[in-house]
């Protein structure tokens, strides 16, 4: 695995904001985003310093195992977290969602930032038809009304390429497969026709064949549209077909961001490199599987150095002194690791 070496005349700063585009502002701008929350042993800090900008357009990859922050990032922003505190900023269109009050921040959700989850059939109402659900989307956000509401309904149906649309307006979620149900939740978000789209494990609850048609779909509609989109996964296989670019996080921090062919050939970060060598490969040789040792911290009791370093193959005693700050290794590529600006083993290795 190749690996970039630091190119001193590029910070941090520059790293992230690379992909932007500088004649314009940024969809979404997020600084110094924190989620907190109370616990009996303390506060739980779920995710920490958290910076990103977000083009228009843009698609973005969030990976990282269970806890690492991925999904309470974009949960905390909306105001879907009532226990947490939520600090920092995050602006959209130059508007500042954190301490937006709630009925200001609700015409946000789902109109200009739509969210999909990962167990399609619990997100939907399972006492009201399918129809019926779009519609109210249709009249809450976009004010329609008669006739045209069911229309864009079929319409929105149609988009998402289910088949027989007339007849499934009538269905209830339990009707329908969970690849149906997911296509739904699709059409609920797009009927707002949001700026931004997050997907939050949008394939995980399905068998291979429709995972490979929803990772079309998004393809598709993005396409289509020219929304942004936000997915967040485990599965690097579905982050590879879907982002230009992608962010690591690990215990609430971010600790990787490259365009996406990079964190595939050239990861830099450790965790990177083991989340790389714990996927199975399809072609060339068959390589032994690696998996990860220990677990994350909890969010309760976070290590005052590297949150990585008990579990990472080139840990030094330094590593737990404090946080690594991100260190530039291409202008469109960051780490935060000690070891990036080093001559460490892990940076040895050539093509």
């Amino acid at each position: 695995m190749a690996l970039f070496r630091l190119n001193p005349s590029v910070s941090a700063t520059e790293c992230r904001s690379a992909n932007s585009n500088p004649a314009n502002m940024p969809l979404l701008s997020l600084r110094q985003l924190s989620v907190t929350f109370p616990g009996p042993r303390g506060q739980a800090h779920a995710l920490h310093g958290f910076n990103l900008d977000l083009t228009a357009g843009e698609s973005l990859g969030v990976v990282g195992e269970s806890g690492s922050g991925k999904s309470v990032t974009w949960l905390g922003l909306l105001g879907l977290l009532p226990a947490a505190r939520v600090a920092g900023s995050a602006r959209m269109n130059g508007t500042e969602l954190v301490g937006l009050p709630e009925r200001h921040l609700a015409k946000w959700r789902g109109k200009r930032i739509a969210m999909i989850f990962q167990d399609p059939t619990s997100s939907l109402n399972p006492v009201h038809r399918i129809g019926a659900q779009i519609d109210e989307c249709l009249v809450l956000h976009r004010g329609l009304s008669g006739a045209s509401v069911r229309r864009e309904t079929r319409r929105l149906l149609d988009q998402v390429h289910i088949p027989d649309s007339a007849q499934k307006l009538q269905a209830y979620p339990h009707e329908l497969s969970g690849g149906m149900n997911q296509r739904v939740m699709i059409a609920l978000a797009l009927a707002s026709s949001p700026d931004l789209l997050v997907a939050d494990e949008p394939t995980t609850a399905l068998d291979v064949t429709i995972q490979g048609q929803i990772i079309e779909l998004l393809k598709e509609i993005r396409r289509d549209t020219g929304m942004s989109l936000v997915t967040i996964s485990h599965d690097l296989g579905v982050i590879a077909e879907l982002a230009d670019r992608v962010l690591v996080m690990y215990a609430g921090r971010q600790v990787e961001e490259a365009p996406v062919e990079h964190i595939f050939s050239s990861a830099a970060h450790p965790y990177t490199q083991c989340l790389l060598a714990a996927v199975p490969q399809l072609t060339g040789a068959r390589q032994r599987l690696v998996a990860i040792p220990g677990q994350a911290p909890e969010a309760a009791h976070m290590p005052s150095g590297c949150a990585f370093a008990p579990r990472c193959p080139y840990s030094e005693p330094a590593c737990e002194a404090r946080v690594p700050v991100p260190v530039s290794l291409h202008i469109h590529h960051w780490a935060a690791c000690r070891l990036a600006d080093t001559n460490s083993p892990m940076l040895e290795q050539s093509e």
